[in-house]
């Protein structure tokens, strides 16, 4: 379902012309095709690069076919972007960046929540040195629900849906905008890393506790900068946040309402604390409602703005030969830690006899 977001952000980059959909099923290839005036349908993937002219290839499938095809494109000689998650594991993420570095090709992944614009804000207030140096340590919190009509019912009504088929269940689809956020300020690899995944009892009581849907992880780097991730389903107020700790102020990100607060410790020794502080507070929420109606009046707020400026940076890229917009090292890191945190999530049996057994000692 993705593909239509991008079909339609490509429209908005200059100098880019959508000219070929390709789809296992011809009926959705070509329906595509309608509604965004593609010349050219194909349903296998070989056929469409040696017949049409191509650069570069959005590749919007299940997870399951994305190191294949990503591959395959490579070898054409095509520059790729790769819808999350990059690959399934973190192997064939690395032979990915590997053969896009040898034959001079650019590849990036889609986690376009990295460059929304608050991310973008919050960026560059690290770059100026907000926190007094690489944050100290950093939370990610990404939550979910399974009511969702396009996706969460879908996943949850058919037992043989791609996703529940994924190594790491409904996480493995789902976790990479997160991880990623914690990803990007880490350095090097991560030291250690532990990780609790279970199923929620929204799941356990609607029989679905085969499908794993929460996890909270713990790691550290080589250089010691800490990381916390939370995934959740059962936040009824939940937002997707990502928190930086440093030395002399803290980062607040908060992808739900597009703000960012920033905070730097009191120097107020007196009462007076617990009454400028609030103020304080106040005043950045209130520097954020400016900025957003001001995106808003310039048309900048609309909800793929990330994706579109990510495809933008990728393009300007591979056209200027400058940076990737997200470093080959970094979608590494994140195909690391998700590799280890699914390597300590409980399989479904062990998950369905625990169940079992805390319902009989009720």
């Amino acid at each position: 379902m993705i593909a239509d977001q991008h079909a339609d952000q490509l429209r908005y980059l200059p100098g880019c012309e959508l000219v070929a959909a390709c789809d296992t099923d011809e009926l959705m290839a070509r329906q595509l095709a309608e509604r965004f005036r593609v010349s050219q349908v194909f349903t296998d993937a070989s056929e469409m690069l040696c017949a049409a002219q191509i650069d570069a290839v959005h590749i919007t499938t299940p997870a399951q076919s994305h190191f294949p095809l990503a591959r395959l494109c490579l070898e054409a000689g095509c520059h790729v972007y790769v819808e999350k998650p990059f690959t399934v594991n973190a192997d064939d993420a690395g032979e990915l960046l590997m053969l896009a570095n040898a034959r001079g090709r650019r590849i990036t992944v889609g986690h376009n929540l990295q460059f929304s614009p608050e991310a973008l804000r919050l960026r560059k207030l690290v770059r100026d040195g907000f926190l007094g140096g690489p944050p100290l340590h950093v939370e990610s919190i990404q939550c979910y629900s399974h009511d969702d009509p396009t996706y969460g019912k879908a996943v949850l009504g058919d037992a043989q849906h791609w996703v529940r088929r994924l190594p790491g269940s409904l996480l493995h689809n789902l976790i990479s905008h997160g991880v990623a956020k914690i990803a990007e300020f880490l350095e090097g690899d991560y030291q250690e890393l532990i990780s609790i995944s279970f199923s929620s009892p929204y799941l356990v009581q609607h029989n679905h506790a085969d499908i794993v849907d929460e996890v909270r992880a713990v790691l550290r780097d080589e250089c010691g900068t800490t990381a916390f991730f939370l995934f959740t389903t059962q936040l009824g107020a939940g937002s997707n946040e990502l928190r930086l700790f440093g030395k002399q102020g803290n980062l607040v990100l908060d992808n739900t309402y597009r703000t960012v607060i920033a905070t730097r410790p009191s120097g107020y020794k007196s009462y007076l604390r617990y009454f400028l502080a609030p103020l304080s507070q106040a005043r950045e929420h209130a520097r954020n409602t400016l900025i957003n109606v001001r995106q808003f009046a310039r048309k900048d707020f609309q909800m793929d703005f990330g994706m579109r400026k990510l495809m933008e940076l990728f393009y300007r890229a591979i056209r200027e030969g400058g940076p990737d917009p997200i470093p080959g090292a970094e979608i590494l890191r994140t195909a690391r830690i998700m590799d280890s945190i699914f390597a300590q999530m409980p399989r479904a049996t062990d998950q369905m006899v625990e169940t079992s057994l805390a319902g009989q000692s009720r």
